[in-house]
């Protein structure tokens, strides 16, 4: 269960959530999202840090350019092992009803 505690605290930042909405679309510099969220470069790399060490993100070098994008793997992971919860199936099914809409 600690490993869905860094999950969710990874996910617990305005910022860092603004952040996961740019890396599910493709990988992302730290230059680059500062530059999109309008933040400054350290509070960038500070946040997918953060994502990255929850396993919310995964990175990948380039040379000498690092690029973050979503772990897959690992989110989809977390959330098939809570869909075994009742409440959190519930949950789930109310999401996607409601992204229907």
């Amino acid at each position: 269960m600690i490993q869905h505690e860094k999950f969710f605290k990874g996910l617990a930042d305005k910022n860092r959530l603004r952040i996961l909405n740019l890396i599910v679309k493709g990988s992302w510099r730290v230059s680059d999202v500062a530059y999109e969220l309008d933040i400054e470069e350290n509070l960038a790399s500070h946040h997918l840090r953060t994502l990255y060490k929850a396993g919310i993100a995964k990175s990948l070098k380039k040379g000498r350019e690092v690029y973050y994008e979503i772990n897959i793997t690992k989110t989809r992971g977390v959330f098939k092992t809570l869909s075994k919860k009742q409440v959190f199936k519930d949950i789930f099914r109310e999401v996607i009803k409601d992204s229907k809409k």
